[in-house]
Formats: C-alpha cells, structure tokens, sequence
C-alpha cells in the first residue's frame, strides 16, 4: 500500500489543473478524484482519502512546493523559493500545510496549516486561516463558516485578555485554531481532523 500511496503522490506533484486528475498505478488501482458536494448540516463528515486530500490541495496551493517523507505518511507544502528541506527558525517568516495519515492507512488523520509572518500577528491570522478556508472550501462547505466563527471567537479572547486559541468538533470534524504562541516567534495554526468517536 505505501508504493500505491507514494505513486499515486508522483502522479500528483507530477499533474497540472489541466491534466487529466485520473492515473493508473503499476498495481491497477486508480486515483480517484474527490468530487465536491453540497453538505448539508446534518450530514457527517466529508468521504476523502489521504491522496484525494493530498490533490484538493495541489489545486489550490499551486505556487507552492511538495515534498513527502520516505513512509508516504507526510505530505508537506512550502513556498516555492525556500529548500525543501527547511526547518521553521522560530520568529522569521514561515509558512507550511500538512497533510498527515498512520502508516498503512488511506485514510488523512490531520490537516495542518502554519503561518509566521514577522510583518504582524494580524496578517499571519488572516494567512493561516484563509489558507484553511480556500483547500476546505472545495472538500466541505460548511467548514469554512466554522473556521470564520472559530476566528472570531479567538479576536473575543483577545480583547478579553483571554489566550487565543480554541478547539471545536462539529459536522465529525476536530478543530484546533491556535494563535497563543506567535509573541514567542511561533506559527499561527489552523488544524482539521476527524473528531474522535
């Protein structure tokens, strides 16, 4: 299953929006494209694999760079114009989305947007969380409207002199929105997973 994964993610780095989303794997198994619906409140969550995640994503981080780590369980985007194999330095401009799954599994176990940008804590908010809202925005409609309320409710704890940082299931989802540690020289995160049954 990890030559599967890992040829289906060559398929993928290698296509562009105008090719073709559909390539056969050397073991006959076929990528199948994700195909958005409208949710409504009462369905559960989205029906999305590791790589139908990983392809979403592509389309809509196409100015950045993929990479993945030898057991195919990481699938990580930076910009273009830094190494591959770059670590986040704390307090300089960072900005990365992950996509994570157990090994010998199909299925994603968490999305992960960070967002460090010295020009100001309002801007990296903004970044993290857009950049959250564009990729769900194609895989689950309603989760956007969460990522907007969730936001808002971290600016009421901010004013409150609160941490700003909240967690929230809804819809079978796992929220974590965290921007506390930014006045340490660390990321804004925006963190989507599979609520815990």
């Amino acid at each position: 299953m990890k030559k599967i994964i890992i040829l289906g993610l060559f398929l993928l780095a290698g296509c562009t929006a105008k090719e073709a989303q559909k390539a056969e794997t050397s073991a006959s198994a076929e990528i199948v494209p994700y195909i958005n619906k409208n949710y409504s409140e009462s369905d559960s969550v989205a029906k999305i694999d590791f790589v139908q995640l990983t392809q979403v994503a592509i389309k809509n981080l196409s100015s950045m760079q993929v990479g993945y780590n030898p057991e195919a369980t990481e699938v990580k985007f930076l910009p273009s114009d830094v190494s591959s194999d770059v670590k986040f330095v704390p307090s300089t401009d960072w900005q990365s989305v992950k996509i994570l799954r157990n090994k010998d599994s199909e299925i994603w176990k968490s999305f992960i947007v960070e967002v460090f940008e010295i020009n100001g804590y309002e801007q990296s908010k903004t970044t993290s969380f857009k950049i959250c809202k564009d990729i769900w925005k194609d895989i689950d409609n309603r989760v956007p409207t969460v990522i907007d309320e969730l936001s808002t409710r971290i600016n009421e704890y901010e004013k409150a002199g609160s941490t700003p940082a909240t967690q929230h299931i809804q819809y079978g989802y796992f929220f974590d929105l965290d921007a506390s540690h930014y006045k340490d020289g660390y990321p804004i995160v925006c963190t989507i997973a599979y609520a815990k049954k």
